[in-house]
């Protein structure tokens, strides 16, 4: 392995003032990996594709890359460009949640949205021309904003963000799963729980512990809003904390089971296997032929 995976931050003072919001063209950042080097994010990005084929791999999972198609990553998905012979073109908006924070004292705000808080999967999709047109539109009025920011732009950015992430919602034909506000309220607290707490491997039992509710409630509550159950969720979590560690580092298969709370390295790799359908060993190495760029450096890491 080449060591840790490169995580990409978001310029805050790009502009010579405090942003959360950035729009621009593809071919305007002459930095912009756009080859199989493996990266990540460190906020949302929204791409609008214009030129080039192929497919974004988030997290190891493959997604469509095409003319007129929108692509959305996620905060620190490991991804790469596999672009068939072609360069990437095409417009780009990025932001980190805590827009959202600030505009609307809504955390949960990006992660109501069905599309945005999807797998990786379905968040590529095709759009019609005109609509294609209309997004881009918003897109380009950011960027235009952006030429000569004042005290105001702020304020547009937010404006202009919710307005692209709901008809980005509107076209892509997710839809939520049906729940009362009380049970998303609780998935999402049992969310960020497991985001907490993955590593340490507990039983469902204990989270439900820490929220208050009995087990059975947290289930039930977890399963209407996201079609998981807890058991589930909490697997999910740490087999997507696996890929991460088998792409991003050299650990031996034994340190990462010790490092997400399994008692021995074959019960890993059992689990593993189970999700993936393949072994930790043969994972990495599917991952590990991607091809780096010699010429382009990488943004400066984070950190």
């Amino acid at each position: 392995m080449s060591g840790p995976v490169p995580s990409i931050r978001f310029d805050r003072r790009k502009y010579g003032r405090h942003l959360l919001a950035d729009a621009c063209a593809v071919d305007s950042l002459p930095f912009f990996i756009q080859t199989p080097r493996l990266h990540r994010l460190a906020f949302y990005e929204v791409v609008l594709i214009t030129e080039g084929r192929g497919a974004l791999a988030l997290d190891g999972a493959a997604i469509e890359v095409a003319p007129y198609r929108v692509c959305i990553t996620a905060p620190g998905e490991i991804r790469s460009w596999l672009l068939e012979g072609t360069r990437l073109g095409g417009l780009l908006a990025f932001f980190e949640a805590e827009l959202f924070d600030e505009a609307f004292a809504d955390p949960h705000f990006v992660a109501s949205l069905p599309l945005v808080d999807a797998a990786p999967g379905e968040r590529s999709f095709a759009v019609d021309r005109r609509r294609f047109d209309a997004l881009a539109g918003i897109i380009a009025s950011m960027s235009d904003e952006l030429r000569a920011p004042d005290g105001h732009t702020a304020h547009l950015l937010h404006a202009r963000t919710s307005e692209l992430l709901i008809g980005l919602q509107r076209q892509s034909g997710t839809r939520a799963k049906a729940s009362a506000p009380r049970a998303r309220a609780l998935a999402r607290r049992f969310g960020a729980l497991v985001d907490a707490r993955f590593h340490r491997n507990e039983p469902v039992a204990r989270y439900a512990e820490a929220l208050g509710v009995s087990p059975r409630h947290l289930n039930q509550c977890v399963r209407a809003s996201t079609g998981l159950t807890a058991s589930e969720t909490i697997q999910q979590r740490l087999h997507l904390e696996a890929r991460r560690l088998l792409m991003q580092s050299a650990l031996p298969v034994g340190a990462i089971a010790e490092a997400l709370g399994f008692s021995d390295a074959p019960y890993f790799i059992r689990f593993f296997k189970r999700h993936a359908a393949l072994t930790p060993g043969e994972f990495r190495a599917v991952h590990e032929s991607a091809v780096v760029d010699p010429v382009r450096p990488l943004p400066a890491p984070e950190g």
